[in-house]
């Protein structure tokens, strides 16, 4: 099966999706909303064991893409005072994340609302397209080396690397 085309840079939304991942959240979802909504261009839903656990998660994301360069512009739920984060929203401009407890998630069904079949990814479409995306970047960059190379060798500019030198050494049997 392959996997759908999203309509605008989904690096930020996969980079939360991977947190997620690897923070243990549940049921993670990555909606492209950017052709039905103007004020973002992704949600990341993903639901959290318990309100503790989505605070952490909520912390985890944040951390993680302040360390990527990106600030939260908003963060809505749990505050300090209130201590309720059975519903929490990060708005970073083109990604908006919203982490649910389990019964909240259910209740209120979000990506039902978002959701027309043709634009969300769970955590396993989300890995497939950052392969695909990996593999394409990874193509493009040895396609771009061979034609450095063989560019350099066609205007007799080779660089001596240990990796070419190594190739082009000859044996004492071969002089």
């Amino acid at each position: 099966m392959k996997p759908k085309q999203f309509s605008k840079d989904y690096s930020l939304a996969t980079t939360v999706c991977k947190i997620f991942d690897e923070n243990k959240a549940e049921n993670v979802l990555l909606i492209d909303v950017s052709y039905i909504s103007n004020i973002t261009d992704y949600f990341v839903i993903a639901t959290a064991n318990s309100t503790v656990h989505a605070r952490a998660l909520a912390d985890k994301v944040e951390e993680g893409l302040n360390s990527a360069g990106e600030k939260v512009l908003r963060r809505d739920g749990a505050t300090e005072k209130s201590g309720d984060s059975r519903w929490l929203v990060l708005d970073f401009g083109t990604v908006i994340v919203h982490i649910f407890t389990p019964e909240i998630r259910e209740f209120y069904h979000l990506e039902k609302m978002w959701n027309d079949g043709k634009n969300t990814l769970n955590m396993a479409g989300v890995n497939k397209l950052i392969e695909q995306a990996s593999s394409k970047k990874n193509a493009e960059k040895s396609e771009s080396d061979s034609n450095k190379k063989e560019s350099k060798v066609a205007t007799g500019k080779v660089e001596r690397t240990e990796d070419n030198f190594e190739q082009d050494k000859l044996q004492p049997n071969e002089k």
